[in-house]
This record gives C-alpha cells, structure tokens and sequence, in this order.
C-alpha cells in the first residue's frame, strides 16, 4: 500500500483547511450575519430624518402661530383685536412723534385722551383720568448704550384709574404701562402704540364689568419714554397713584408682532411671575430671555428699569420681538403688525390681570416666599415651572449619575472608552472648525449678513455643514472599528456625551444660572443607559432608533425651538450692530446641529458602513472637512448670485439697511477762545458690520473720509449722538464729508460760563463751574477735563467715583423747541502735573428732532433719492435715519 497520502482534487498546502476549522468559519459567518441583523439600515435613517424634519418644522410653525383676531361681543368681555386696530391705526398715522413734538404731544396725546374721555361717559366702573406735566433729574446705567445723566422738563403722561368702589386713600392697585412716543424717524405702530391700543381695548371691558375689579387698575400712557425712561420715571417718583401700587405689568415692543415675549420678571416676588405662568391663554416664556435680557447682551432697556429700580416694585415685562428689521424705523407702522398679534397679547395680559385680581398675592405679597424658578414654555403648548432648588437637585443627580456610568464604562473596558473620548473630541473639533471657518468664508466671499433677509441661509451657511461635517466624521471614525466592538464603542460614545452635558450642567448650577433646563432636557437619554443597564432591552435596531429618538424628543425640540426664538429675535438686529454677527448667528445655528448630531451619537456606529478600514486615514478626514466647507461655499455663493444684496424692499416686509446721517453744523474753539473750526459736515453711519461701502452714495464719492478726532482727549470724537455711544465710533461703520450748505436755525447753540471758582478739597486743587446751556429740546453734553483733573460732582447727578468724562442729556417739552438749563459742575486736580488755565472742554449737540429745522435740504435730497431708488435697486435699500445737529466745543 502507497504511503503517499491522497488530496481531493483543487486543494494545495496554502488553501486546505481542516475540516474543524470549516465548522468555525461558519460560527463565525453566522456571528457576523447575527452583527448585521442587529445593525441600523436605510429604512432606520429614512424614520430619523423624517423625525428631525418634523420637529424643525413643527418647532417652526408653533413658533410663528397666531390666533384669529375676534370682533368685539354682545357683552364685551372678549378682547377684540379688530376694535384696538382702529385706534391703533390712527395713531400710527400721525408720523413721527418724539417726546415735545406736535405730533406727540397734541395729536397723539389728545386722541388718546379723547378716546378715555369717551369710554368714560359710558363706564358704570369708577373712572379717574389725570394728565400729568412733570420735570426732574437722575442717572441712569448702562444698558444699549452707556451711563449717562439725565435731566427733563415738562414731559407728559396721560393716566386713567378704574375700580369697582369709590376710592377710599388706602387701595391697592396694579399698573398697566405704554407710551406713545415715538423714536424721533419711526411712527411707533409697534413700539409702542400696539401697546397703547391695547391699554384702550382693556378699559372699555373694564369700564363696563366692575365684577372684575377687587382691586383697582391704573393704566398709565407715557409721553417720554425713547428719550431714555423719563416720563416713568416722573410718574413712579411723583405721582401720589404710585403709593396704590403693588404690582406692574410694562408692555413694550422691540419688533412689530408674533408672539409677545415675557422676558422679565421680578425682582423676586414669585406669585407675579405664577399669575402669568397660571393664567396667560398663550403663553411664551423662558427664563432664558430673562437671564440673556438682565445680561446686558441685549441692546435695550425698557419702562421696567425705572419701576424696579426707583419704584421698588416687582413686575412683568412683556414685548413683541419678532419682525424687528421695522424697530425705531419709518416701516414701524400699523398696517405690518402681524394680524392676531394683539389678539393674542390681548387675551393674554387680560387673563393675568383678572388672576391677579382675584389671588390673594396683592393683599399680603409679603405671605408669598420668594424663590427663583425655572419657567420656560415647551413649544407654546404649555409652560414648566419648577424650583431653581429642584433643578439644583435633578442636576446633581444627572451628574453622579453620568458619572457612575462612565466609571462602569471604564472598568469593563477602558481601552474602548478612552477611544470614545478622543472620538468625541475628533467630532466636536471638525464641526466647530466648520463653524468658525463658515463665518470668516461669509465675511470674506459677502461682507456678512447674508441670511439678513432669507434666515434660512443661516441653516445653509451653519447648519447643514456642521450637521454633515458631524455625521461623516461619526461614519469615518466607527468604520475604524472592529464590527464585534462597535456596541460597546456605541455606548461610550453615548456616556462620554452625557459626561459632558453633566460638566455644563455643573457650571450652571454653580453660578444658579436657571437656564441650563435645556441641558437637563438633552440628558434624558440617561434614562435609555439606565435601562440597558439593568438588561431591559436588547440590541433589536428598531427599539434602540424608537427608545432614542423618544428620549431625544424634548432636549432636541427644546434646542430647535429656542435657536428658532433667539434667530428671529437676533437676527435682526444684527442689522444695528456694529460687531460681526457671523459667529454670533452661527452659534445660534451651531447650538441645534450639535445637538443633532450628538443625540444621534450612539447610532451611527450601529449602523451599516460600508467604509473599509483603509478608506479612514488622515487625509480621508482632511478631505471630507474641506470637501463640506467647497460644497457649501459653492452653494452659497449661487445665492450670492441670484441675490447679491442682504437687504431687500418689499412694501410688505421691507429689510432695509439701518443708517443715520447728521447733517451738523460744528464750531470749535481752541484754548485761547479763538475759533479753530467752523463748517458743515454731513456724517454717514452704517449701523451694521458691512459698512458705509454698502451706502451707494458714499462708496462712489471719494469726498467721503475717515472720522478724526479734532480734540485728542475726546472720547467722544465729536460725532453728534443722541446718546453716549463711544463704542460705535469707529472708522469701519462711520464716514463724513464736509458740506457747502449750513442749515439756519432760529436761535444757534451757546455754551455760557455763569461763573468759576477755584478752591481747594483735601489739599487737592479744584474748580466749581457753572454752565447755561440754550438749546432745543433735546441737547446733549459732553464734559471732558484734561487728564490730570476728574470730575467729582454734578447738579444732575454725582457720581460715585470721579470720572475722566460724563454726559448729560437734557431735554423739555416745549412748542417753540428752545430751552435753556442751568448746571454746575465740579473738577478736581488728581496729579500735581502743572495744569492749564481751562482745563474743561465741555461740547454741547443740540439734535433737532423734530419740527421746520429737522432736515435740512441735503437731508432732504438724500431721502428723497433713496425713496426713488430703492424699489427697484436693492443697493438702494436703505433706511436713512436723519437729522440737523447743531454744535459746539470749547475750553473752560
């Protein structure tokens, strides 16, 4: 018998196999056929993106929605929109109405006065009506602007009263604030006439339904508040109504419709901020808006600084916010208010009010615990409150929790969570580098602002890239992975997500920032680990995809509906924003594709991938990033084309360019009292990032130069303000030509030195001033001393420290739009360098804000030739806010 062993035929050393190891390669194909039974497949994506649509579109539709404005009823209890549009119209139509303009203070003041005249012929509730003239001084910080001292004269305030009783001295009362004044180029539809209107519409039902006075209501109609606060502030200081209230309710507009937004509340005082949470029909909310409000992010400030702060008591804020390209403009007129917008405010501080009358809060608030909450609407559907103390407590847990977590991760398998970590990491880096190289792309290929119009842009430019920037490097990195693995790399990647969550979370709670309720929310699928944990559910792909996107629903919802709030409030006014606002709108963005993308973090390795390990290398990662960044770019800059222009004139829903123009005649005296400069300019100033080169006028005449600053030591750079505004001055936004015409005005602007005494304070030098100004109505005051002096004390308001400059602001309600005012001022010497003779340069702005001298004919060409041009030219779209300005310089 032959020793020669026999082979089947075909098989060779190199490709026979035992048949044992045959019967291992089937287990293990039948282990890898078990992995991709258990593995995510198109039809799973197809339900996750279906999902993530439906939430942005919802968050989007909810956002925006509006009640039916309703007609008046047979018994007039129902708040009617359509009577309050009436009114509202008609005062809109008056124009423009600053504070002591005929506008103001004749036509809109006596129609409204007229109207409370007529409600109150037929109210069967007790009805006072008062006007009120009122002067005084005070300071006020800094808030859109900075810090200045304020002094005024004879503003106005119509103020009507309403309660069940004959008053008796000793009622308790809830006061309703508006005003009807007008930023001095805007007709106020929305900001504030909306609120006015509304006021009415809530006497009528009031004056008619005693039964739902317990207490009594005083509604006060303010004649001065773009002029920085005054008439509240001469109200709640000296009116002797202002002794009845225990609560405020301040209606505002920083857009013209959509949903009001509470804002505000406080301070402290809980039960005031439940009676709204209790009782508002629609509510929205957040103590987010509170929280970025109080911030000073927001540039703005309200009535309910001066009700807080010199009232010293508690309130709401409320205000339209959406539609704000129109806020302090000529298109801030009735016919753009969303239709159902005061329908909806309406109803809403009509419910809060019948609350307050019928809690007990107002007859003992001091019962009622004050504790800061967390409040927040969840998609306009309902609101959430809860204590801050409990968010403090479900933190804390959410954090031992994430931690435990990750240390049971890091004991079974450490290798695996440290490669999850830096994954994490990788995922993080690409999309933020997306990020800030999308929003310095934008400003390099189109000068900013090209969502400014389209917000959806904003999506294309941030949102897709980052979202797909995310998800590839997901892809990329768990195709890195050993399919056996990928589960447990899943779950880590899962944890390391929640740990970071948890170390925001820890932040928040330590600085009692009420805002991390959104972070609480993203960690809900804590609750997905603490099942897998305890061996509920498997590995089935449809129950995990369902268990995670159920989980996800709400942090995400939250994420989407408050980058939809924030965009829609901010990107507006980004218009008026001398900063660049790409990184601030990406960010926005950035907050919800983040979270997209890392809710979906533990399912793209469960996924398919049909990546081969090679295909992951370094320059696959390289490519991918910049393959984004070019598909994106490419994309937007075919919008580029088609739309060239951020802005856009619809008569309907104008987005114009926001720009001033002073047309100022300017006196400056040098230090002898000889006269150094004497012309006329005209300065043009883009209030946004882009610039004076987007004005068509300006960037075709080389006439238009760069500010500079006649006197050194002026922070001030004798740019003619309304209001203290140095951080806007600056040679990107601001250009300035010199004019032939000078505008003649009936009285020009003096600066007269009544006396000055030298004396001595603490062995220091010092010098006591005292100063007439005559001017208009509206005058502002620069005092800079020399740099070795301070000044240490004012008759409008002594600050606390001494200052190297200040500025007042005086203003009057006068038909003729002169007056004069008398001030002292105090400088001491802080250095024993030697001092010049007149060591205070004081400059005085008077601002012709209305009336036969407002514009001049250059200012009135330019208006003119922006209207002609502007329907047709989108270079053209510009809102050319403008007025004369009157001023002068000198050392004393």
């Amino acid at each position: 018998m032959s020793s020669e062993i026999r082979r089947r035929p075909g098989l060779t050393r190199s490709n026979y196999t035992p048949l044992v190891n045959e019967s291992e390669n089937e287990k293990s194909q039948k282990i890898d056929q078990e992995e991709c039974s258990n593995q995510l497949k198109t039809q799973h994506w197809a339900l996750i993106f279906i999902y993530l649509g439906i939430i942005i579109l919802g968050a989007c539709h909810l956002h925006t929605c509006m009640p039916q404005p309703k007609e008046p009823n047979s018994d007039d209890v129902q708040f009617s929109e359509t009577r309050a549009a009436k009114i509202l119209e008609e005062l809109s139509d008056y124009g423009w109405k600053p504070a002591g303009s005929y506008n103001c203070e004749v036509l809109a003041r006596n129609r409204i006065l007229r109207e409370l005249q007529e409600i109150q012929k037929t109210s069967i509730s007790h009805f006072d009506i008062e006007t009120q003239y009122v002067s005084g001084c005070f300071d006020i910080p800094a808030h859109d602007t900075e810090g200045m001292n304020i002094c005024y004269r004879n503003v106005s305030n119509v103020i009507a009263r309403l309660g069940a009783k004959k008053y008796e001295g000793k009622e308790i009362a809830v006061l309703l604030n508006c005003h009807y004044d007008s930023y001095p180029t805007s007709s106020a539809g929305s900001d504030d006439l909306s609120s006015c209107a509304l006021m009415l519409e809530l006497i009528r039902i009031y004056a008619k339904h005693p039964v739902f006075l317990n207490h009594n209501i005083i509604f006060l109609f303010n004649g001065a508040e773009e002029s920085s606060l005054l008439a509240a502030h001469g109200f709640i200081t000296q009116h002797p109504w202002r002794h009845q209230i225990r609560a405020f309710i301040n209606l505002e507009a920083s857009g013209s419709g959509g949903r009001e937004l509470l804002f505000q509340a406080g301070p402290a005082n809980q039960w005031l901020l439940n009676s709204y949470l209790e009782a508002a029909v629609h509510p929205h909310c957040s103590v987010l808006g509170q929280e970025v409000f109080q911030s000073g992010v927001y540039p703005g400030d309200t009535d309910f600084r001066i009700f807080r702060d010199h009232g010293r008591i508690p309130g709401l804020d409320l205000a339209f916010v959406q539609n704000g390209y129109w806020y302090h403009t000529e298109f801030d007129e009735a016919k753009r208010i969303t239709k159902g917008s005061l329908q909806r405010a309406g109803e809403n501080v009509f419910a809060v009010i019948n609350h307050l009358m019928s809690a007990p809060y107002l007859e003992s608030p001091a019962e009622y615990t004050d504790h800061k909450s967390v409040f927040f609407d969840f998609l306009g559907l309902f609101v959430v409150i809860y204590p801050l103390s409990f968010a403090h407590v479900l933190n804390v847990t959410i954090v031992l929790a994430s931690l435990f977590f990750a240390a049971n991760r890091v004991a079974k398998n450490s290798w695996i969570f440290f490669i999850a970590l830096r994954d994490y990491i990788i995922i993080t880096i690409s999309m933020l580098f997306i990020l800030f190289v999308m929003s310095k792309m934008s400003v390099f290929t189109y000068g900013a602002l090209r969502w400014y119009t389209r917000q959806w842009l904003a999506l294309i430019a941030y949102g897709f890239p980052t979202i797909w920037a995310g998800l590839t490097v997901q892809s990329l990195l768990s195709a890195r992975r050993n399919p056996k693995s990928r589960k447990e790399y899943a779950a880590c990647l899962e944890v390391v997500h929640l740990v970071f969550l948890s170390g925001i979370l820890v932040v928040f709670t330590y600085y009692n920032i009420a805002s991390g309720f959104i972070f609480t929310l993203l960690c809900l699928p804590i609750l997905k680990i603490v099942v897998q944990f305890l061996g509920f559910i498997g590995d089935c792909p449809t129950l995990q995809t369902l268990l995670t996107l159920l989980l996800s629903f709400p942090g995400l919802s939250m994420s989407i509906y408050t980058t939809e709030m924030l965009l829609t409030i901010f990107i507006p006014i980004m218009g008026r924003t001398p900063t660049n606002p790409e990184l601030v709108v990406g960010i926005f963005v950035f907050f919800s594709s983040f979270n997209i993308v890392m809710s979906l973090i533990g399912l793209t390795p469960r996924s398919r991938n049909s990546r081969d390990p090679s295909e992951t290398r370094i320059g696959d990662f390289i490519y991918t990033i910049f393959g984004v960044i070019l598909a994106t770019l490419t994309v937007l800059l075919v919008f580029a084309s088609i739309w060239p222009s951020p802005f856009r004139f619809d008569e309907r829903y104008p987005t114009a360019k926001r720009t001033q123009f002073f047309h100022t005649n300017q006196l400056f005296y040098n230090r002898d009292g000889s006269v150094a400069v004497n012309e006329s300019r005209l300065y043009a100033i883009s209030l946004d990032f882009r610039g004076p080169e987007d004005i068509p006028f300006v960037k075709s005449d080389p006439e238009y130069t760069m500010i500079s600053c006649f006197y050194p030591n002026n922070p001030f750079c004798e740019v003619p303000y309304l209001f203290p505004n140095r951080g806007r001055i600056n040679e990107k936004n601001m250009r300035v030509r010199k004019l032939e015409e000078t505008p003649k005005f009936p009285k020009s602007v003096k600066i007269l030195q009544i006396s000055k005494k030298r004396g001595e304070i603490d062995g220091a030098a010092c010098i006591d001033y005292r100063f007439s100004v005559i001017g208009t109505s509206q005058i502002s005051v620069y005092l800079i001393p020399d740099s070795i002096w301070a000044i240490t004390n004012t008759s409008v308001s002594a600050p606390e420290i001494p200052q190297h400059d200040m500025f007042l602001y005086f203003t009057c309600s006068n038909p003729s739009n002169l007056c004069e005012w008398i001030f002292d001022v105090q400088i001491r010497q802080i250095s024993h360098e030697i001092s010049d003779d007149k060591p205070l340069l004081v400059g005085v702005s008077n601002h012709y804000l209305h009336g036969p001298h407002m514009l001049s004919k250059t200012l009135t060409n330019l208006r003119e030739k922006v209207f002609e041009m502007r329907p047709t030219n989108p270079e053209w779209t510009i809102n050319p806010s403008a007025w004369n300005v009157d001023q002068v310089y000198r050392h004393f």
